[in-house]
Parts: C-alpha cells; structure tokens; sequence
C-alpha cells in the first residue's frame, strides 16, 4: 500500500454531501486533534501519514508517527490486515483544549479502508479494532432518516472526551454507508 491523501470533510447542505441524511445515518464525534493513517507497506512496514504526506520520524505530525512506531498493537493489526488502512485523529493540542488529560496524545481510529479503498462500516470494522485493542471512535447516535433537528440535537450532547462543565465537543461527523 502506498500513501493516500485524505478526503476534505463537507458541512450538511452542500451538494457533495445530498442525501446523507436518507437511510441509516452514523454520527460520530468530530476531534480537533491532527489527521493521520497508518498503512502497512510490504518492503517497509509500517508506514504513517498525515490527511496530506507521508511521514517519518525525521518529519513527524506532532509526535504520531514516533507513537505509532513504538505502539505495538498496530503491528500486531497489521500483521493480520496487511491491506487495511486505519485513520483517524491524533488528539493533540489544536484549537480546542478542554478535552479531558488522558485524552490527549492518543490515535482514534475513525475510518478502515480495505485493499480496495473501500472504507469498511463501522459495524464491522469495530470487530476488527476490538481484537487488537486498538482506540476508536463510536458514533454518538445511530438515527434512521435523522431530522436538522435531530442532529442539531446529537450535536450539542456530544461532550466526548470533553470535561466536566467545560462545553460541547468542536462538532458531529455523519456517515451512511450505502
């Protein structure tokens, strides 16, 4: 496998996102941390980008990929899921800081692409995860046809990760699969 860059993220109501409300929708909570995926690369292992390069421990995003490296169970996932792709977020310091301290400098996985490029439903993808430990991301709400309202309603519960008192997450991300 070999680098991807990761796609830009569209609010509700543009066109590139019309219809995702129709049908089973996922909504997940938004971190304000930095983009990263770690992919396996046969000539040389494990392999860690940001949502735009490719990284080394020369040239690193905030410390993920020298965590990566030295985090085992990704190794271990990938010894099994070779053409798998993991993104998600490493939760540093960005523009929100109320998360909670043992929070931060962790990767949560939010999105497995498989050899095809396809990302895999959470539902089973969440399997895969589970065997290895690995952090992640579950959605907040499962709705069916969700309502503006009813996700203006997820969206200000989300306090995910967030601590005590200290207000709402930075936002919601929606998935639907089909």
């Amino acid at each position: 496998m070999n680098f991807e860059k990761y796609m830009h993220l569209e609010r509700l109501g543009n066109d590139e996102v019309e219809g995702i409300t129709e049908g089973i929708v996922y909504a997940f909570p938004k971190l304000d941390g930095t983009n990263g995926q770690l992919w396996w690369n046969e000539e040389n292992g494990l392999q860690a980008g940001s949502r735009n390069r490719v990284l080394s421990l020369g040239s690193d995003n905030a410390g993920f990929m020298a965590h990566a490296v030295a985090d085992k169970r990704y190794t271990e996932f990938f010894k099994v899921f070779p053409y798998h792709r993991l993104i998600g977020e490493w939760l540093v310091p960005h523009s929100l800081k109320t998360y909670k301290d043992d929070a931060w400098h962790k990767f949560y996985i939010f999105d497995v692409q498989d050899d095809y490029g396809i990302h895999l439903p959470y539902y089973e993808y969440k399997e895969y995860l589970d065997e290895f430990n690995l952090d992640y991301l579950a959605p907040l709400a499962i709705l069916k046809n969700p309502s503006y309202e009813q996700l203006q309603g997820v969206l200000e519960r989300n306090v995910f990760f967030i601590k005590d008192g200290e207000g709402v997450g930075e936002g919601i991300v929606l998935k639907n699969y089909n």
